[in-house]
């Protein structure tokens, strides 16, 4: 017996990113049915039944820190100064407080009369940036380390803590404003 979420989903289009170590990649873009059936199995009834499957794309996961992100008058920012694997679109939150940095690390540069480019800032704002940057990426990698060991142990680490995260009333706005950058 079904638990009523058919009802509910009905007509919802999700979009996923399902990640598979190398060499499976083509199974889940050439079969329907098989991709269908390994989202059904790890969701359950919780999204509705799986019926259809639309274009799909297979994209390598490569996480990258640049070495340097500023260079004389240019910074780099986003995925050309740090591509992580997008659990949660953290990266794009992170680039977000990249930019805000920056934007008041130069509008306090503009109050005082000071050049926008000057090396000293720009460093000044690397610096500042890199120990959000760093503890983003280890979490990221915590996440994609956790879904994806062989080890059952871990895999029962992992099952307990989604179910503690669903079904305890703190933990999600504790994830959240840890994601968000909000705490370290």
């Amino acid at each position: 017996e079904g638990d009523g979420n058919d009802d509910y989903q009905t007509g919802f289009r999700r979009s996923v990113v399902w990640v598979c170590p190398n060499g499976e990649e083509q199974q889940y873009l050439e079969d329907d049915a098989h991709f269908l059936a390994t989202l059904q199995q790890a969701f359950g009834t919780r999204a509705g039944t799986f019926t259809a499957a639309g274009r799909r794309g297979a994209y390598p996961l490569t996480r990258v820190l640049a070495k340097s992100q500023v260079d004389g008058r240019c910074v780099i920012m986003g995925n050309a100064a740090h591509t992580l694997h997008p659990v949660a679109g953290q990266g794009f939150n992170l680039c977000m407080r990249d930019a805000h940095v920056l934007a008041q690390m130069m509008s306090a540069q503009v109050l005082k009369g000071d050049d926008l480019g000057d090396s000293q800032l720009l460093k000044r704002y690397e610096k500042a940036r890199q120990t959000d940057q760093k503890r983003v990426i280890r979490f990221c990698d915590a996440v994609v380390h956790g879904f994806t060991h062989p080890n059952p142990v871990i895999k029962l680490a992992r099952n307990v803590a989604l179910v503690a995260f669903d079904k305890l009333p703190n933990i999600k706005p504790l994830v959240a404003t840890y994601a968000m950058g909000l705490k370290s």
